[in-house]
């Protein structure tokens, strides 16, 4: 949540690969530059049920998300596809991994 209340989400804006952080939860990603990754911590490192949402805002090249360690979904990465706007993902930690409720095109 944010700093302010506990009833809104924090939302930061970049156009680079980035890493989240306790204090992100939603994140939009603007690739009209290139292609780029966002890294979304250990699930390990964060209480089970932490959540990150990531949209792409571009429709010219991709986002991939990867975890900096475990899995998404059981994969390495998720990626939201270029040429597809928007396109967002939610991710979840099990204290182990993240899943994704699925990517949204």
């Amino acid at each position: 949540m944010s700093g302010f209340d506990d009833t809104s989400y924090t939302i930061r804006s970049t156009t680079v690969a980035t890493t989240l952080t306790n204090n992100d939860y939603v994140l939009l990603c603007n690739p009209a530059g290139g292609a780029f990754t966002v890294t979304v911590p250990a699930a390990s490192s964060v209480q089970p049920g932490r959540n990150y949402i990531v949209r792409s805002t571009g429709s010219t090249n991709a986002v991939t998300v990867s975890a900096a360690s475990g899995t998404i979904n059981g994969a390495a990465s998720v990626t939201l596809p270029s040429g597809a706007t928007p396109a967002s993902t939610e991710l979840y930690s099990d204290g182990t991994n993240w899943f994704s409720l699925g990517a949204s095109v």
